[in-house]
């Protein structure tokens, strides 16, 4: 995310030229005397779970053909053999 600083009297001034910036998922953070005083971010968009589960579904098993080793080799009971003698 881009974020922008500008002061009061410009965001004033340009109000709606930062609105369509945020639109678009610029962060402005407007200062007033030097000190950040406020934060103009983009909407944050819920989580469409019906959707997720079904992307979810439609992926399931794509993993069945890696070894469990491959995924996490030192989880091996005899990693610790890799790892050389301290």
């Amino acid at each position: 995310m881009n974020t922008v600083r500008i002061s009061a009297t410009s965001a004033r001034n340009s109000f709606f030229d930062l609105l369509n910036q945020v639109a678009l998922g610029t962060q402005v953070i407007i200062k007033k005397d030097n000190k950040e005083v406020a934060i103009l971010s983009p909407k944050i968009t819920k989580t469409n779970w019906k959707e997720l589960v079904k992307a979810s579904k439609a992926v399931h098993g794509i993993f069945k053909e890696l070894n469990e080793d491959e995924i996490a080799p030192a989880r091996n009971k005899d990693a610790w053999k890799k790892f050389g003698e301290w």
